[in-house]
């Protein structure tokens, strides 16, 4: 293809592309504060070489953002092309780049990012009043989760409970700690709910205690006790069980603190997998860290960003027992993690006018979008393990031997899903993936490659979870909470104290310096030494330890490791090798990677060779057929009017006539 400054062979007249330039910028001048196409300000860069970049911003990296801001459509029926029912089930992959995308871009004013900038947000602390974190500080998912660059990794340290700060944790594999979870969930409250009925009262808990077994074999993990035993009117339980208090028919009762309180005859709980640590009225007052993929998203976007999401699946809690709809991907979500935006209002085409921040645009994320956002972590790849010299591995065996591994437990295991089941015990079990990749590191370099595993079925045009069991290997944390000792205690904002933090997955620890909740140990060593309270044993073995000893067992922490999933050599098609020169639609990619656009149902095509501007010849990965690759004209994602909103979904009814 010719570049467009080379165009019949003629030097590109830079006086004309000067006054080209002027003119822009003063259209831009003259009509600032004017989006563009009826009101997104697009940072997307979808253009080749070919392109006027003027008119179609071009990235021959092929790295940036490719597709305008629209809003997606959630849907049911995966006959609906172009809504995320289709995306997940028919074009897989396109529905986890997308879903990928979102937490890439970078959102403008015109989106409604930072409608409530600086002002405080969050549950409240202890005394009641002080919140967590200030609002709107972040215009993309990306700016903290950042190491690796676009894959939602670990990164910033920022203000949130307390002054010290809390650093962002990586999200590599979050979609199977989320499927432990609701599993996890699921087998506690069989130990306790004799009556099968979801819920468990008092007289149920009465002498019962909560253990898990992380794998088939293994010492089991106390979750503490069912009952009061302690007499402080709560149930004994691990503090990252967040439980909610029921009536006699089993339905929640938001404003219920204890057991004791009245019309109270039990209570249910969810498990809280993700986030650091969480005081305690985030668990007594109704508004625990959320324990979903989905709700956490939400959440996000929400407090960090100012968009606020309108999703029935999380807000719908028909029955009133605490568990609201089951997602696209089949994640059960909690009626906890409500929303802002409660879609009171609703437009003609069922878009949501609530507008919380009142900034002036109304579903700012869709209920589509979060589909789309919970898809991609859902499936996001595993950390690594690149532990090739014999160093490392005696540093693993010492890793067990001093007590590390009582806690940072390497390995559970999902149990296989039995869809004919109706007790809880078993519901919802099974891997919900449409791939794993698994990743080695070779014995002589240490390079790492990879190599796709379907996990789906073909059903007709749709794939289809196996539902399988799965050995989550090299997580090395029991999930749930300790007291580290005051090394670790966090003061909050309003000088009350957090003394109880979940064990950090180790997985990927070799790549997410500085550690600990506050990010306050800026290396392993530090880390490890910093260990008190209930770790204080296993810190003072650590510190036993000979030099050589101890550098083994860093040399095994720095082992586990994150890495850009975009640059991993990779076996993609599963011929068995990777490719050095892997052709797709044509033209040579390069070595065989992960690049899910070579993935789609309609393959990528990347222009290829080219002449920069500064005159070097370089290969160009921007598509040539990003339109057709990326969907934008399927009926539910195309948005002809530029509004951000799907034109289909805008219409009339139509909405309405859509499962949501």
């Amino acid at each position: 293809m010719v570049p467009w400054w080379e165009l019949e062979g003629k030097a590109l007249d830079w006086t004309k592309c000067l006054l080209a330039l002027s003119f822009a910028l003063a259209t831009s001048a003259a009509f600032a504060g004017m989006p563009p196409r009826g009101g997104t300000l697009e940072s997307a860069r979808p253009g080749t070489s070919w392109d006027n970049p003027f008119e179609r911003p071009r990235d021959l990296t092929g790295r940036s953002v490719k597709t305008r801001r629209v809003r997606a459509v959630r849907t049911e029926d995966a006959t609906l092309a172009g809504g995320t029912a289709y995306l997940m089930q028919v074009d897989p992959w396109l529905g986890y780049q997308r879903g990928r995308e979102l937490t890439l871009r970078e959102f403008s004013s015109a989106d409604g990012v930072f409608g409530e900038s600086g002002r405080l947000a969050g549950a409240r602390l202890e005394d009641g009043a002080t919140k967590m974190a200030g609002r709107d500080h972040a215009s993309s998912c990306a700016m903290c989760h950042n190491t690796p660059w676009r894959d939602m990794g670990s990164g910033a340290t920022f203000a949130k409970n307390g002054g010290r700060g809390r650093n962002t944790p990586h999200l590599f594999g979050a979609g199977l700690i989320e499927m432990l979870g609701w599993q996890g969930r699921s087998q506690l409250l069989a130990q306790a709910d004799t009556g099968g009925d979801g819920w468990i009262s008092v007289r149920e808990a009465a002498g019962r205690q909560a253990w898990l077994t992380p794998v088939s074999g293994a010492e089991r993990i106390s979750f503490g006790r069912f009952d009061d035993a302690d007499g402080d009117r709560r149930p004994d339980l691990d503090p990252s069980l967040a439980i909610w208090y029921v009536d006699g028919a089993g339905k929640r009762i938001p404003w219920a603190r204890t057991l004791r309180d009245g019309g109270v005859a039990g209570y249910a709980f969810e498990w809280q997998v993700f986030g650091h640590g969480h005081h305690r009225r985030q668990t007594e007052h109704g508004a625990p860290v959320p324990s979903t993929l989905r709700a956490f998203t939400a959440a996000a976007f929400d407090l960090h960003s100012g968009l606020q999401a309108f999703d029935p699946i999380i807000l719908e809690d028909p029955d009133g027992d605490g568990l609201s709809g089951v997602s696209g991907a089949g994640a059960q979500q909690f009626a906890s993690a409500a929303v802002r935006d409660r879609g009171a209002a609703l437009d003609g085409g069922g878009i949501s006018r609530d507008d919380p921040d009142r900034d002036g645009h109304g579903e700012e994320i869709s209920a589509g979008d979060l589909d789309l956002a919970e898809w991609f972590q859902l499936n996001h790849p595993r950390p690594a393990e690149r532990i090739v010299s014999e160093a490392a591995r005696r540093g693993r065996a010492a890793f067990g031997r001093i007590g590390c591994a009582s806690c940072h437990t390497p390995d559970w295991e999902l149990e296989p899903g039995r869809s004919d089941s109706k007790a809880p015990s078993s519901r919802g079990f099974g891997d919900r993936r449409f791939f794993d990749l698994e990743v080695s590191a070779a014995p002589e370099t240490g390079e790492l490659t990879g190599g796709v595993v379907t996990l789906a079925r073909r059903d007709g045009a749709r794939w289809v979870p196996r539902r399988n069991g799965f050995r989550v290997r090299g997580i090395y944390s029991d999930l749930r909470t300790h007291d580290l000792g005051e090394g670790f205690a966090e003061v909050q904002f309003d000088g009350s104290v957090v003394r109880r933090h979940r064990t950090a997955p180790l997985w990927g620890v070799g790549s997410t310096a500085p550690y600990g909740h506050d990010g306050a140990s800026l290396d392993l060593e530090s880390a490890i030494r910093r260990h008190g309270g209930e770790a204080a044993k296993s810190a003072e073995a650590f510190a036993e330890l000979q030099p050589a000893g101890r550098e083994e067992l860093l040399a095994f922490l720095r082992g586990l490791v994150l890495y850009s999933t975009e640059d991993l050599p990779c076996d993609v098609d599963g011929d068995g090798k990777i490719a050095t020169h892997f052709i797709v639609s044509g033209q040579d990619t390069g070595r065989e990677r992960l690049n899910p656009e070579w993935l789609f149902r309609v393959p990528g095509r990347i222009e290829g060779p080219v002449t920069a501007p500064d005159g070097s010849r370089v290969v160009s990965f921007a598509l040539a057929n990003v339109d057709e690759a990326y969907g934008s004209r399927l009926p539910l994602l195309a948005d002809q009017d530029g509004d951000g909103f799907a034109d289909w979904a805008a219409s009339a009814g139509r909405r309405a006539r859509m499962a949501r």
